[in-house]
């Protein structure tokens, strides 16, 4: 039918093919995707005229603060359209121009829209120094941050103005956002974020641009500072979330990033220096807010960091290693794997069905304890509570093959040691290399599954998940370093024998979230085991369980967004 339509080298196929080419094969099939989310996601017409007419309890002014430095005006022409397009009208842009010669064309603007104020620095003081010269206009209640070459959907301010009047103590906001090269072009890059992640946020400024800050929150922060400059935006952030707990993430695409040949959205080697100060604003954030020294390297993409955080002394650590229905020559072959550790202070507590007399050698090793279970159970492991002696335990079984690292030890309880942590989990990869577990997902195949399961280990992934420290909202209990004190708090494992596949982790972990703790996942501590055979259970098994955590499932896993799909263990864009 085609070729009937079309005839091979006909004038008729030669230009369908030009239109194609010209507006469809430039798209990729995630950016095909991401057009469909676009069409059913954001609002039509009708929507935007609803939202021009809405009449909000609170009217909050929002100061959009841009430092400018020799800026297109065609860009900036743009960026005000996209601020006077706003669907909610009260807001103001504060403009410090820090150009070698001031720019005649922006100072017209002011004269046209009110709301629009700018300022001749007479030199460039840098980024955070013209940044704050900007700020220093701003009358508005919150604080908006955006770059001179950026822009703002029609939606997006009435969307932080609607958070704010759901939320009137909010005093952090951030959102989701895309990158585009010209207006009319494609967008493309979106990133959905995790709702506010801290350890995330130690391994990568994933809030990254347009934030919204209470005017008392900013104020409190006297501004930028110049020895970030190039990283002044992931300080700020980063020194935001020690003074407020108030923060809200907005799952909506708010930002318009725009990529060019000088921007790091297109071009991540023209700014290299701001990735090093980005390591330095990694370090001066840890020390305040945990008081805790950290080694920091770089990621496999540029903006992402490798943290190793320091040990306080040496606390004891206890491991279990659920030896039940091994004979001696396994058991002695699973020690040797687990002693490789570079860490000392450590006690091993074996839980065996053997008989004393079978053990032979293996009772006789200074710090081996030796405890009897009949069966391998969270109740054996809650049995254990007076044997352990240490601050954290982790519990390994049977599947280990192999540990590679002798810093495993120190790696987990450098993060244990913060008591706002609860669990610290790691990867765990097969003989092929693939991911068995890097983190489970809440309602992900039903009740809950392993995010990346089945991919190369070490691969670059959806914020690099597989190779950056961050939080999830569970784990697998096994292979993980567990705070005990915590743990007898929150009476230990649940022995409910209902309870199926991985619902007692999950159920563990959300014990946890509830009780103001994190739950983070190391994955540069990562462990080879033999392919673990969890059984997925739909939301139809798991209804009692998903009924005892209701509210956790009509919320949604906080780190996981709701645009992402949870129909597969990949990360997809959910239609």
């Amino acid at each position: 039918m085609l070729n009937k339509l079309l005839p091979e080298n006909s004038k008729r196929r030669i230009f369908a093919k030009k239109i194609y080419n010209k507006y469809f094969a430039k798209y990729s099939e995630e950016e095909r995707i991401y057009k469909k989310w676009i069409e059913k996601n954001e609002p039509d017409k009708n929507e935007l005229e609803r939202q021009r007419n809405e009449k909000f309890k609170l009217n909050p002014k929002i100061s959009i603060v841009v430092p400018v430095y020799n800026t297109p005006e065609d860009f900036f022409q743009e960026l005000v359209e996209s601020l006077q397009n706003q669907t909610y009208p009260n807001w103001e842009l504060c403009l410090a121009d820090g150009s070698p010669e001031s720019l005649k064309f922006m100072q017209e603007y002011p004269k046209k829209d009110e709301r629009i104020k700018y300022k001749i620095i007479g030199e460039n003081k840098g980024i955070s120094g013209n940044t704050n010269e900007a700020l220093s206009l701003a009358t508005g209640d919150y604080i908006g941050l955006l770059d001179h070459d950026d822009l703002l959907p029609a939606f997006s301010l009435y969307e932080v103005v609607k958070v704010i009047n759901e939320n009137p103590e909010v005093e952090f906001i951030y959102t989701d956002e895309d990158k585009l090269e010209t207006v009319k072009g494609p967008r493309y890059g979106v990133f959905f974020k995790p709702d506010f992640s801290p350890y995330t946020l130690n391994s990568a400024n994933y809030i990254c641009h347009f934030s919204i800050f209470k005017r008392e929150l900013m104020d409190k922060l006297q501004g930028f500072r110049s020895k970030y400059d190039g990283s002044q935006d992931f300080d700020i952030v980063a020194r935001a979330s020690e003074e407020t707990k108030n923060i809200v993430h907005i799952p909506k695409v708010l930002y318009h990033w725009r990529a060019h040949k000088n921007s790091t959205a297109s071009n991540s080697d023209s700014k290299p220096y701001a990735f090093e100060v980005g390591k330095q604003v990694i370090k001066d954030h840890i020390k305040r807010s945990l008081d805790t020294d950290v080694e920091v390297t770089d990621g496999l993409t540029p903006g992402s960091y490798e943290v190793k955080y320091e040990v306080k002394g040496m606390p004891k650590v206890s491991i279990i290693l659920d030896a039940i229905g091994l004979v001696n020559s396994q058991i002695e072959d699973l020690l040797k794997k687990i002693m490789v550790s570079s860490y000392k202070n450590y006690e091993i507590i074996l839980l065996t069905n053997q008989n004393e007399s079978e053990l032979k050698n293996v009772a006789d090793i200074d710090n081996i304890k030796v405890a009897f279970e009949s069966e391998s159970n969270f109740k054996a492991y809650n049995n254990l509570k007076d044997k352990i002696d240490g601050e954290y335990f982790i519990i390994f079984d049977k599947n280990l093959k192999n540990i590679a690292v002798k810093d495993y030890i120190q790696d987990l309880v450098g993060i244990c040691q913060d008591k706002t942590v609860g669990i610290v989990g790691t990867k765990l990869y097969n003989a092929k290399n693939l991911v068995e577990h890097s983190g489970i997902v809440i309602g992900m195949n039903g009740v809950g599954d392993f995010v990346y399961k089945g991919v190369p280990k070490d691969i670059g992934t959806y914020m690099q998940r597989l190779l950056i420290i961050h939080n999830v909202s569970a784990v697998l209990l096994k292979y993980s370093m567990i705070d005990k004190k915590l743990w007898e708090s929150l009476g230990g494992f649940s022995e409910d024998a209902s309870l199926k596949g991985i619902e007692n982790d999950i159920d563990y972990c959300l014990k946890l979230l509830n009780d103001g703790k994190q739950v983070v996942i190391n994955p540069i501590v990562s462990f080879e085991v033999k392919e673990l055979n969890y059984p997925i259970l739909t939301e139809d098994e798991s209804k009692s369980f998903i009924e005892k955590w209701q509210e956790e499932y009509i919320r949604g896993d906080r780190y996981f967004s709701p645009n992402l799909s949870k129909k597969s263990t990949g990360i997809s864009i959910k239609i």
